[in-house]
């Protein structure tokens, strides 16, 4: 059962792993501290991301799971373990920390500017009532806005599902507990190292990975320290969930954060009108579509006059 559930895990996360393998996707004006080749500044955009190191790191071990099982890799069952701990807590972070933000502003997750950008002539809460139809849904039936589906159903493949893999396994494979404190201090090394590579990313960038942390250093740096403190106990604290999951809890233990996890990406449905309210939006007009309101209503002033030229033109 185990190696049937892990082939098909390693299908589902190892071919996307190869796909973002740094190509050719950073800005060719990427303003960077250093002047480095663009294939390498290339790598450090996307690697900037936390989403994208666990998702390495998920099929990763899928791959090597499987190639052991088959003789392919042979490798010690101690350190496989310790290497499914941390991906495991990684994985779950990346997939609280993600749609958990997303509950309270979409926009400390996506960029919305760059999502979209200045030239589309939106106002800003448009672009908020687009960017929650995008993670959350309805698809606005506006032909222009057809992007919020792929767009949705991506995030939830690499924030839902590919984290989800892993607690899954926990379910279906025995997983033998090796020592509490080499587990606890190995994901302690891990967040510690991520954090040294996220802020030396955001100094060589000049921009933060994600809007969060912009946020959290424009309150301040006391408060930003303790965000960083708190996550970083919230990510040994899932450490230590995993390990209780493997030690009493089960199936039942590890369906509490599949069950929370796949809620949150939801929007909290059947709540997601009273979610949108919270966050100063119109229930309405994501579920009717942005017509409903008046497309010009949502525009620019520049943008709102060259839309009624076109319409009496028509």
């Amino acid at each position: 059962m185990a190696i049937i559930f892990r082939t098909v895990c390693a299908i589902l996360t190892v071919p996307f792993a190869i796909l973002s393998n740094p190509l050719d996707t950073a800005p060719e004006d990427l303003q960077v501290a250093l002047p480095l080749p663009h294939r390498l500044l290339t790598f450090v955009s996307q690697f900037a991301h936390l989403t994208v190191v666990s998702h390495e790191m998920t099929s990763g071990y899928f791959a090597w799971a499987v190639l052991n099982e088959y003789g392919v890799l042979k490798a010690s069952g101690s350190w496989l373990e310790l290497y499914f701990v941390v991906a495991t807590s990684v994985a779950l972070f990346v997939a609280i920390v993600f749609w958990g933000s997303a509950l309270v502003d979409p926009a400390l997750m996506a960029p919305v500017d760059v999502i979209l950008p200045a030239h589309y002539q939106l106002t800003p809460d448009f672009k908020q009532h687009l960017l929650f139809g995008a993670m959350f849904g309805p698809t606005d039936p506006e032909p222009a806005c057809s992007w919020q589906t792929p767009f949705r159903l991506f995030m939830q493949y690499v924030h839902t599902l590919c984290p989800l893999l892993m607690v899954a396994d926990m379910m279906v494979a025995e997983h033998p507990l090796g020592q509490a404190d080499m587990e606890i201090n190995a994901t302690l090394c891990f967040a510690l190292g991520y954090l040294a590579w996220n802020f030396f990313c955001w100094w060589l960038l000049q921009t933060p990975p994600y809007p969060l942390q912009k946020r959290f250093f424009e309150l301040g740096v006391p408060w930003a320290l303790f965000a960083y403190s708190v996550l970083s106990i919230f990510a040994m604290s899932l450490c230590i969930y995993i390990r209780w999951v493997r030690a009493v809890g089960g199936i039942f233990g590890g369906a509490l954060s599949v069950a929370l996890v796949c809620w949150a990406s939801t929007g909290l449905q059947p709540w997601r009108g009273e979610l949108a309210r919270i966050q100063g939006l119109d229930p309405e007009v994501l579920m009717q579509g942005w017509q409903s309101g008046g497309r010009s209503a949502f525009l620019t002033k520049e943008a709102e006059i060259k839309f009624i030229s076109q319409s009496k033109a028509s």
